[in-house]
């Protein structure tokens, strides 16, 4: 009888895998981290995806090494998922053709005419200004942990890091005298970002007032550490931007990762360059910088709907 398939793939559905299918999934992570430079996080996204597809054939029978375009599309339609997921199953398994192609284990593109599923377009949210301001003023400064999270907030908000990219920051990136900071983001590329003299001011008192007392012995690189000086998480970053929201009333609480939608579309609120908030928020492509330019045309509309008498 076979196995059911979930939603997710774990140790588990591993297990069920044949040993050979085993064996090329872990050569195709190694293939995703030695010739793609992938993160971590992105090869066990991707392997995930493939084993799934890897346990669907073997039980329908089908070789791995020999699945055709009709074993993708019936792996697709076997169960109903979101537009989004698709895309994502579909890229990991286009690069496991990549893979497959490489290692010369087969010289065909079984992908080569499915189309990739149109993503529904959706706009991200966006905290206005005044909004925002209200979260930089909230913090207690006559506590350590204000300070600190008041540095944060301020770093986040001139930047548009990632979360990640926030709570993993060390000191030897940030470059307080030139007012910039460096940072490798996603597939392992580098980029500058600079900062003003108002957030330089702010990490300044962070270190010099708060900081010492968190670590005293400075043992933590990270350049943010916790109440009790170790490195802060993703998951405790999620939690203060919930403290702050609850704080200064807001019912629907945004994510960390609000603030880099913020940074974005106020940039091109105050006419920033397109390609140049491309480069400040490490995207590769410039399409996926240009769903800010249809919140901010989204946002211009309906003030222009609001205040004027013939709208």
């Amino acid at each position: 009888m076979a196995a059911k398939i979930g939603r997710t793939a774990g140790s588990e559905q591993l297990e069920q895998l044949s040993l050979s299918s085993q064996k090329l999934l872990a050569r195709f992570g190694d293939y995703l981290l030695l010739e793609r430079s992938m993160a971590k996080t992105s090869i066990n996204s991707y392997k995930s995806d493939v084993m799934l597809f890897c346990l669907f054939l073997e039980q329908q029978g089908q070789e791995v090494l020999h699945f055709t375009q009709e074993d993708v599309q019936a792996f697709f339609a076997r169960e109903e998922i979101k537009t989004s997921t698709q895309a994502r199953r579909l890229g990991a398994l286009r690069s496991f053709v990549r893979f497959l192609n490489a290692e010369e284990l087969r010289e065909d593109n079984p992908l080569k005419s499915v189309e990739n599923p149109k993503k529904e377009r959706k706009l991200p949210l966006v905290l206005s200004e005044q909004t925002v301001e209200a979260y930089l003023n909230a913090p207690d400064l006559t506590k350590a942990v204000g300070m600190r999270d008041k540095a944060m907030l301020e770093l986040l908000y001139a930047t548009g890091l990632r979360v990640s990219e926030l709570v993993s920051l060390t000191f030897s990136e940030v470059h307080l005298d030139e007012q910039y900071l460096i940072k490798r983001g996603k597939g392992g590329k580098e980029r500058m970002i600079p900062f003003g003299a108002h957030t330089r001011h702010w990490l300044i008192r962070y270190l010099t007032e708060a900081r010492v007392e968190l670590d005293p012995q400075g043992r933590e690189k990270v350049l943010f550490v916790s109440q009790k000086g170790g490195a802060l998480d993703r998951q405790s970053f999620w939690g203060i931007i919930k403290k702050y929201g609850r704080q200064i009333g807001l019912t629907s609480l945004p994510s960390p990762h609000t603030f880099r939608h913020a940074f974005a579309t106020h940039l091109l609120n105050h006419d920033a360059d397109l390609r140049a908030v491309q480069l400040l928020l490490g995207h590769s492509a410039l399409t996926t910088t240009q769903i800010y330019t249809h919140v901010a045309n989204e946002r211009m509309h309906q003030l222009f709907n609001k205040a004027h008498p013939r709208a």
